[in-house]
């Protein structure tokens, strides 16, 4: 416990001053997440005696999401986000069939596309949503981007479904909501956390942010349904790898993807919430 607590305190300042720096710095923040996410990656599906490619699956991972210090949003998700799926998953293909005679083809073929998916795709979205070009909230002395703020939203959401679902799951949780995935969560816990992180969402998003009821209520229940099947899904992917953790990169914490689980799916969705929001707004 107290390496977590002092792994948190460490990492919360430097987490805070990257969000607020933004642009190229929060960018390469985000690439050596990435990078190290695509590494954990690798190994567990090693553990199993998978392959994970290389150069088509880690190259092309770190080239999206190295993109992110040099393009804007508009570029990618209008063109290239498609093109460069394509390219992918071509390039995966023809490795799969150089190294076809190695064994395991369909496997490595498929986990070196998820974890371009998984990985790449997802963290990628993670520079979209910081530079989303909403107007700049003023917190006292204080002048946050638009982006920054919804990502801080997004997060804070995402913990407090975490933390509701932790304390009142070890209060009064009795039924196993995935016992054959992860055994500690409760039903009880997991409606706590839904009910937590909608209720954080919307009166930060109303309160603090402007934001239109309905808009804060959307993005409230995509984040507080999402987030914790993130988690799920990183969970059972470590079961079905046989490891306990991702990595230790963050000790008492795990590995990149054991801190990122629920943001890998909260994020990506939540930015779609917010800008599909603000396009029907402005056709009505």
């Amino acid at each position: 416990m107290l390496t977590r607590i002092l792994t948190g305190l460490v990492g919360i300042p430097i987490v805070v001053w990257l969000l607020h720096s933004g642009g190229m710095l929060f960018n390469a923040a985000v690439f050596v997440l990435a990078a190290i996410g695509w590494l954990e990656f690798y190994n567990m599906a090693k553990n199993k005696g998978y392959n994970v490619f290389y150069f088509s699956s880690g190259i092309m991972t770190l080239v999206l999401v190295g993109s992110l210090m040099y393009l804007d949003d508009s570029i990618y998700t209008l063109y290239s986000l498609p093109l460069f799926l394509v390219v992918t998953i071509i390039a995966i293909l023809l490795e799969g069939l150089h190294k076809h005679c190695k064994g395991n083809l369909v496997e490595n073929v498929g986990l070196s596309v998820m974890a371009v998916l998984y990985i790449g795709i997802l963290f990628f979205h993670f520079g979209l949503l910081r530079q989303l070009p909403f107007k700049p909230v003023v917190l006292g002395s204080f002048v946050l981007e638009g982006g920054e703020c919804f990502f801080w939203l997004i997060m804070l959401g995402t913990w407090a479904s975490d933390t509701f679902a932790y304390f009142v799951g070890c209060a009064v949780g009795k039924r196993k909501l995935c016992p054959n995935v992860s055994p500690n969560k409760s039903v009880e816990g997991a409606v706590a956390g839904f009910i937590g992180c909608l209720a954080v969402m919307v009166y930060l998003g109303v309160q603090v942010l402007d934001m239109a009821v309905l808009q804060a209520a959307a993005l409230g229940l995509c984040v507080a349904v999402f987030a914790p099947l993130g988690d799920l899904v990183e969970s059972i992917l470590k079961r079905s790898f046989g490891v306990k953790d991702s990595g230790k990169i963050f000790p008492g914490h795990g590995g990149v993807l054991d801190r990122c689980d629920s943001l890998l799916f909260a994020i990506p969705l939540g930015y779609y919430v917010l800008v599909f929001s603000v396009l029907l707004t402005r056709t009505h």
